[in-house]
């Protein structure tokens, strides 16, 4: 310790520098790697019975995306519980959760020596810092009173990445993703550190504490539902209801009734006063999912209420004050939907003042192998395995796949996976390798017909002007086809102002 005593002073000194938490996380464990000559450590933020990694050394990336629920593991409960230093002797029989997690290439080899530091500030437990060697003998040189250094820098750079964060949400210049607000148990959190995912949570941000209208967009699968959680627990009515609807599930004949409600007698079979879902929501937030598959006259009333702020029961003439705050989400490019007469010019401008583009998942880069690592947690807890771990190969196929059904498919690709492994093994250290993902590796062929597509070929003697129109439009349909036929993504993808590609478009012929 006292070799590396430049290396804590600068860790204190980070906590008033100008440095990302990140880097400051990152480099508090790097410190410790140096001085303790550990093979892992985590730094783990608590909340809500739950430890989640912040940053990780030594342990593979997936960890990173994982959430352990201290009540599914004993040691991390211990270390919960303790209030203080925590050893595990090298023969304890508490499951470690990063056994086969530590990236080594010795995968057979566990963990052998392990402690636990929980992070407090005021006696209040904020968090924990793990760390771990293979050799049982690793850590008896260091004192307890070494330790409690170690801890308390670290809950001090924790606590003050927490305060920063909190200043900078309420001040409204929070732009980096909300790392610190995770919490498994209310269905918000949304992972992910990826530059799109950075400027998804800036926009959340931005808005969420207004009473401004959001239209949220992406295609199936990426989220929507969960961005507008984020919102609605962002914002000063996170104390009141949260009300769904999903406008596609609504026939045409109750959708009104849904929506506004009704009173006894209105129709045949209602024989009682019924609340709709605006009342529900009143005070609070009604988040309409799929609101471009409502009717034109359903829009008509529902734009009434957003200029007016009162709705009207079926059968009722009295009209009824609502205060209710509405985020709107679709898979339609509902701009096209107004040109083609679906849906009224008037109500997209009133839901679309803040619109927020939830990005795909093949855009979002590492953030693959954090949601690998989160789903791969759910499924162990659900099959009662000891450990879940993912091999580089199956890491690298599930970061090569497209995902064209975003995360609700890699949710439901992980469980598969963990489903057939635990079939095929008595063990319940499962092992998820490529052979257990029902999925197909991108096809170089398709790729390659992909890159003829866009590169003329020598023997073409066509004018430039005529060349060029070609390799914009396969270029165009090219993209428009893996958008899901979706103008304005496409015109993302392609780095387009969206009513320039439609230009574009009608120019080549590509529509009418």
């Amino acid at each position: 310790m006292k070799n590396i005593k430049d290396e804590w002073v600068q860790i204190a000194l980070d906590l008033t520098s100008g440095l990302s938490s990140k880097d400051r996380f990152e480099r508090l464990l790097s410190t410790i790697r140096n001085a303790l000559k550990c093979d892992a450590s985590a730094l783990l933020l608590f909340k809500n019975q739950y430890f989640s990694p912040l940053a990780t050394n030594g342990l593979d990336g997936d960890v990173i995306g994982r959430r352990f629920a201290i009540s599914q593991h004993p040691r991390l409960e211990a270390i919960a519980r303790a209030g203080d230093i925590v050893r595990f002797p090298s023969d304890s029989d508490l499951p470690d959760p990063y056994d086969g997690l530590i990236a080594n290439e010795e995968r057979q080899l566990q963990v052998h020596s392990c402690i636990g530091l929980p992070l407090l500030v005021n006696e209040r437990l904020i968090g924990a810092v793990t760390i771990d060697a293979f050799d049982p003998t690793q850590f008896d040189s260091f004192t307890n009173k070494e330790l409690r250094i170690i801890s308390a820098l670290a809950a001090t750079s924790l606590h003050t990445a927490l305060l920063m964060e909190r200043l900078e949400n309420q001040s409204g210049e929070n732009s980096n993703n909300s790392s610190f607000e995770r919490s498994p148990d209310n269905h918000v959190e949304m992972i992910g550190e990826s530059l799109a995912m950075q400027e998804l949570q800036a926009n959340i941000n931005a808005v969420a504490n207004t009473e401004l209208s959001v239209l949220i967009t992406g295609e199936t699968g990426v989220g929507k539902e969960l961005v507008a959680s984020a919102l609605h627990q962002r914002s000063t009515r996170a104390q009141q209801n949260l009300v769904y609807l999903n406008c596609a599930a609504l026939p045409e004949s109750v959708a009104e009734s849904e929506l506004f409600g009704h009173v006894k007698g209105a129709f045949t079979g209602a024989i009682s006063n019924r609340k709709g879902k605006f009342e529900s929501a009143d005070n609070g937030t009604l988040f309409l999912d799929e609101i471009g598959e409502l009717s034109l006259a359903l829009q008509a009333k529902l734009l009434r209420v957003l200029q007016y702020g009162d709705i009207q029961r079926i059968g009722d003439d009295n009209h009824i004050k609502v205060n209710t705050r509405i985020i709107a989400a679709t898979n339609k490019t509902l701009s096209d939907e107004v040109k083609n007469g679906d849906f009224r010019a008037d109500l997209y401008h009133r839901l679309s003042v803040f619109p927020i583009f939830v990005p795909p998942l093949r855009d979002r880069g590492n953030d693959v192998t954090l949601l690998v690592g989160y789903f791969a947690e759910k499924s162990r807890i659900k099959l009662a395995a000891t450990s879940i771990r993912i091999t580089p190969e199956a890491i690298t196929l599930l970061n090569d796949y497209s995902w064209p059904g975003n995360i609700r498919e890699l949710e439901h690709v992980i469980s598969r996976a963990a489903v057939l492994s635990r079939a095929q093994s008595d063990d319940s250290d499962l092992v998820l390798s490529p052979t257990h993902f029902l999925i197909k590796k991108e096809n170089h062929a398709e790729k390659n017909i992909a890159n003829q597509i866009v590169t003329p070929h020598s023997k073409n003697t066509k004018d430039l002007r005529s060349a060029t129109d070609e390799f914009q439009a396969n270029l165009i349909k090219k993209t428009y086809q893996e958008q899901q036929q979706n103008w304005a993504a496409t015109a993302r993808a392609l780095q387009l102002d969206t009513g320039n590609l439609h230009r574009l478009a009608k120019r080549l012929n590509l529509k009418e």
